[in-house]
C-alpha cells in the first residue's frame, strides 16, 4: 500500500518556470558583444533544473555503493518489521539499491520528498518494491509532524535543503525507538563544499540558492554536539569520475555538472569566472588507472538511541 500526501514545499524550491525567471532576470545581464554574456549575475536553479542537473551529477558520482553498504549494515541489527523514516528520499534510488544489495526490507516505510518530480518517481519505486509506504511531498523541518515512531531514520544528502539542519536531525532522532539508529549522508568538508565557499561570493544570484552546498558534515557535527548529542562520523572514499568531462565536445555536460555543484546556470556565467572555476576543478582532479577522479569523501553521521 502506498499513501501519497502533498503540499507545496515551504522553503525548498522556487517554482517559477525557467522562461519566467530568465525574463525577470534579463535586465540584470549585460553584454559587451552581441550575444556574449559577460556579467557575473546568475540564475539560481529552480526545482526542474535541480532535477535535470542532479541526473548528470549522479552519473559521475561513486557514492551510492558506500551508502548502500552502510544501510545494509545498519538494517541487520534492527528488529523484525522495523519502521523506516527516509528524509529526502529522492527518486527511491537509495532504498532500491539498498534492498537489492541485501538490506532488510522495512515493515513500514515513510518517505519525505518535496521535489514533485522526484516524489512521483519515488511513488513508482515504492510500488515496484512492494513497500508498505507513505510518501509525503513536503519539506522536512522541525515543524513536520512525526506521529509515529521509527527504528531507522535516514537523511540522504538532503540536509543542504533543510532549515536548521541540526535541529531537524534532532527532531527525527526523538522519534526513534530504543535501539534505533539515525544515519545522515552528506558531503564532507571537501570538494564541492570547498569550491562552493570559494566562488559563492564571486557572482550575484537572482534569488538565494535552494540547497546550501556550503553545508557539510563538519557543520552538522558541530551543531549536534552543541545540542548535547554524541554523533559519530565515518568517511568513505567516493570520488567523482570526471573522465572526459573536460573534452571540448562535453561542454554541455560540464555546464550541467557545474550547474548542480554551484546551483546556478553555469553556462550563463561570465567567461573569465567560468574559466577560473573549470581550472580549479581540473586542478583538483587526480589520475588513477586511466580515470580522472575528483576526490570527494562521503560522510556518514550516525546517532544511536539508547
Amino acid at each position: 500500500m502506498i499513501f501519497l500526501s502533498a503540499t507545496m514545499p515551504s522553503r525548498c524550491y522556487n517554482l517559477s518556470s525557467r522562461s519566467d525567471t530568465a525574463q525577470k532576470f534579463g535586465a540584470l545581464r549585460r553584454t559587451e558583444k552581441p550575444g556574449v554574456i559577460v556579467s557575473n549575475n546568475v540564475i539560481s536553479l529552480d526545482h526542474i533544473r535541480y532535477a535535470e542537473t542532479f541526473s548528470v551529477f549522479v552519473s559521475r558520482s561513486q557514492e551510492y555503493p558506500a551508502m548502500t553498504r552502510r544501510l545494509v549494515e545498519a538494517s541487520q541489527g534492527l528488529p523484525p518489521n522495523y519502521a523506516c523514516l527516509d528524509v529526502g528520499a529522492g527518486t527511491g534510488k537509495v532504498v532500491a539499491e539498498w534492498l537489492s544489495a541485501g538490506g532488510r526490507k522495512p515493515g513500514r516505510y515513510r518517505a519525505v520528498e518535496p521535489n514533485p518530480l522526484h516524489a512521483s518517481t519515488l511513488q513508482d519505486t515504492c510500488q515496484r518494491l512492494a513497500l508498505d509506504a507513505r510518501v509525503d511531498q513536503v519539506a522536512f523541518n522541525v515543524g513536520y509532524t512525526l506521529d509515529e515512531t521509527f527504528d531507522l531514520a535516514v537523511f540522504s544528502h538532503c540536509l543542504y535543503w533543510i532549515e536548521s539542519p541540526g535541529q531537524s536531525v534532532k527532531h527525527a532522532f526523538a522519534s526513534l525507538n530504543s535501539g534505533g539508529v539515525l544515519i545522515a549522508f552528506l558531503q564532507g568538508p571537501y570538494a564541492i563544499h570547498s569550491m562552493y565557499h570559494l566562488f559563492e561570493t564571486a557572482f550575484e544570484r537572482d534569488r538565494p540558492a535552494g540547497p546550501d552546498h556550503g553545508f557539510s558534515s563538519a557543520e552538522l557535527l558541530a551543531e549536534l554536539r552543541d545540542m548535547g548529542l554524541s554523533p559519530s562520523v565515518h568517511f568513505d572514499p567516493t570520488p567523482h569520475d570526471l573522465t572526459g568531462l573536460f573534452d571540448a565536445d562535453n561542454e554541455s555536460v560540464m555546464n550541467e555538472y557545474l550547474s548542480f555543484c554551484l546551483q546556478i546556470e553555469f553556462a550563463q556565467l561570465a567567461g573569465q569566472l567560468r574559466d577560473d572555476i573549470i581550472a580549479y576543478l581540473r586542478a583538483a582532479c587526480t589520475e588513477q588507472s586511466g580515470r580522472l577522479l575528483w576526490l570527494a569523501p562521503n560522510a556518514t553521521v550516525s546517532l544511536h538511541k539508547d
